[in-house]
């Protein structure tokens, strides 16, 4: 069931339950941070989740400086492709042309 707040803003409903110790320990929680218990499980779950589609999809990646200087070098200078990568464009063109979908995409030697 979706209500709209007085934002408009469509909400959802989500329930839990848990045992009594969780609940007691995420309520303790919430009361030290001086924030009512709903609201504090929504931060605190959505913070989590935030960080966990950071991670899958590789949002928030941190180099040190040494880490970022070679990542930058390696996009200055690619190296040639070597036989195997040649050996795969070849094959890919092959597949799209017998799909007669085929991009120019020339093969550096």
């Amino acid at each position: 069931m979706l209500r709209r707040s007085a934002t408009d803003q469509p909400k959802g409903r989500i329930t839990a339950r848990v045992p009594v110790s969780v609940q007691e320990t995420i309520q303790r929680a919430a009361e030290l941070t001086g924030v009512p218990l709903n609201a504090y499980i929504v931060q605190v779950v959505h913070q989590h989740a935030q960080d966990v589609l950071d991670r899958y999809e590789m949002k928030n990646i941190t180099l040190s400086e040494q880490d970022s200087e070679w990542f930058l070098e390696q996009l200055a200078r690619p190296r040639a492709p070597n036989a195997r990568l040649r050996q795969a464009l070849m094959s890919y063109r092959e597949a799209l042309d017998d799909n007669n979908d085929s991009p120019t995409v020339p093969i550096e030697r």
